[in-house]
């Protein structure tokens, strides 16, 4: 089966040289299906970032997607492109929200989320109304569509209109590298650049409203004072939106010495702090699926997380869960992770467990069942 991929956000993180959530996802998808037997993976991109990937040189179709996809709901299916991609693959797969139309070529579409939809207060306003209805066609477009819990399937059957039947959840996998306990030397050297010890607690996400760094700042706030000292409040993440306030605020919390800003660390170090931290705090308003809290497990750090949308759903009982919008409900939640060392290792466990249910080749191989799908309906 030779499958077109769409990697638009993948080839511009490589480009910048840092990768997101769905940059992840597209490059782990990737690399998983070309260890299946008779896939043939062949990238594509809207847009002018045409770097090598792992499954090689992403071949541009078209370098502005914002007017090609307008043209694709007011005019139908381009050409050329359509012809294109007939004659070189046999199914594409839009993973990351860019969504053509195609008439002669089977396609699946992967939707995390409808945040722009359900809280366009969360994202960047400017032709938010036209982008969505844009989004919106272009779901439609396709023959069979992935998500990736159930709680985001409900939301794409409920606002989308589409029918239950050709919407599939397909839960993301966990990187191997986050099951590997670092060495002793390796977790203190990491620690020691960053001037940390161990037991902080530790956010990681880019700074934007969805993610509720603000609550867990207040959360942390409310600490008795030598407790945050003993365990400051890390934060990995780069500056993103509507976030200028949260900037004064972390240069207040590293001034008093009760916490770091660390805006971008590489894989290994990140999981030196997952491995070093008392938990992650991970009070997200809105998440598709909840990843880090996986990752988390996957080290074997203790989760105080949202009790909201799909987090519930994907980390079981193995999270201590707390209302997000609740501050004096996560500082509760924090005391209670440093006062009964009992329950956090109990949850460590059970995390570990839940994380390796979650695996790349799993993903894969439920995405090849969709694609056969896709391809019976045609």
């Amino acid at each position: 089966m030779k499958v077109g991929l769409g990697t638009t956000v993948w080839s511009s993180g490589t480009t910048k040289g840092h990768l997101d959530g769905i940059g992840i996802y597209t490059q782990s998808l990737s690399q998983a299906l070309e260890a299946c037997p008779d896939v043939q993976v062949r990238p594509y991109t809207f847009g002018v970032d045409t770097p090598t990937l792992s499954c090689g040189v992403a071949a541009s179709l078209t370098p502005h997607f914002p007017k090609f996809v307008l043209k694709n709901a007011l005019l139908g299916a381009d050409h050329r492109v359509d012809q294109r991609l007939a004659s070189e693959v046999d199914i594409f797969h839009a993973p990351d929200h860019h969504i053509p139309r195609l008439k002669n070529v089977a396609m699946v579409a992967s939707v995390m989320d409808l945040i722009p939809q359900i809280h366009p207060e969360w994202v960047t306003l400017k032709l938010r109304r036209l982008k969505n209805w844009l989004f919106n066609q272009s779901v439609g477009w396709a023959d069979q569509v992935i998500t990736i819990s159930e709680y985001s399937k409900r939301d794409i059957v409920r606002l989308l209109d589409i029918s239950e039947d050709r919407v599939h959840v397909t839960p993301l996998g966990v990187d191997g590298h986050y099951f590997s306990r670092q060495s002793d030397a390796a977790r203190q050297e990491a620690l020691h650049k960053h001037g940390l010890e161990p037991g902080f607690f530790l956010f990681v996400g880019t700074l934007q409203p969805r993610k509720n760094l603000a609550a867990v700042l207040a959360a942390h706030a409310q600490l008795p004072e030598a407790l945050r000292k003993r365990h400051p409040l890390v934060v990995v993440g780069r500056n993103g939106w509507r976030a200028e306030t949260l900037v004064e605020e972390l240069r207040a919390l590293e001034a008093r010495g009760e916490g770091k800003w660390l805006e971008y660390l590489p894989q290994d170090e990140v999981i030196a702090l997952l491995q070093s931290a008392a938990a992650l705090v991970f009070m997200s308003l809105f998440e598709g699926f909840g990843l880090p809290a996986i990752e988390a497990f996957a080290a074997r750090c203790p989760v105080i997380c949202s009790n909201t949308t799909s987090l519930p759903e994907v980390v079981g009982e193995a999270a201590l869960q707390a209302d997000p919008r609740d501050f004096k409900g996560i500082t509760q939640a924090m005391l209670e992770v440093l006062d009964d060392p009992l329950a956090v290792s109990q949850r460590v466990e059970e995390g570990e467990r839940r994380a390796r249910d979650y695996t790349w080749d799993a993903c894969a191989a439920r995405t090849l069942e969709v694609y056969r799908l896709a391809l019976q309906g045609r």
